[in-house]
């Protein structure tokens, strides 16, 4: 494994090592160039170069899997990226950075349900914050008429940290 070596990670270690997004769905976040993820080690632009990520990618990758697998499309997961990093770009290396720092368990996502209207352009308020436990709960109830997506990011982040340094 070039990981052993170099200290960075190839594709096949991140979809079956350590984060477990699908091989298709990493090159298809790549290829788009969705939520500022990159290979920023080596791109591998060329067939017989390999891409290398770095840790910063590995956690990106996965806050943008968490989300994706979540049930958000593209729009709402690059909202929620911009919420987190309270910027113009849905950059999820600096989302997941972000959230590692502020040792958050859980990304709690909280929505208004859309109201009947002429127009249904509008999006709907949106509210994103990294929580602990003992905090969820009070959220909820105090917001009990909004809808919630939790997720739970923590315990994800502490696995791939896990993973990174027993396998490496």
């Amino acid at each position: 494994m070039s990981s052993e070596i170099t200290g960075k990670f190839e594709s096949a270690e991140i979809s079956e090592l350590l984060v477990g997004i699908t091989p298709t769905y990493l090159n298809n976040f790549l290829q788009r160039g969705l939520f500022g993820l990159k290979a920023s080690v080596e791109p591998g632009r060329v067939r017989s170069k390999r891409r290398l990520f770095s840790r910063d990618d590995v956690f990106g990758i996965a806050l943008a899997w968490l989300l994706f697998e979540s049930g958000l499309r593209t729009e709402p997961i690059i909202r929620v990226l911009k919420d987190i990093t309270q910027s113009k770009t849905g950059n999820a290396n600096e989302a997941a950075r972000k959230l590692l720092n502020s040792g958050a368990e859980f990304l709690l996502i909280r929505r208004r349900p859309r109201k009947p209207s002429k127009t249904t352009a509008e999006k709907p308020e949106q509210t994103v914050q990294a929580t602990q436990l003992a905090q969820l709960l009070e959220v909820m109830q105090k917001h009990f008429e909004e809808n919630f997506l939790v997720i739970p990011v923590g315990s994800k982040f502490a696995d791939i940290s896990t993973r990174i340094d027993l396998l490496y």
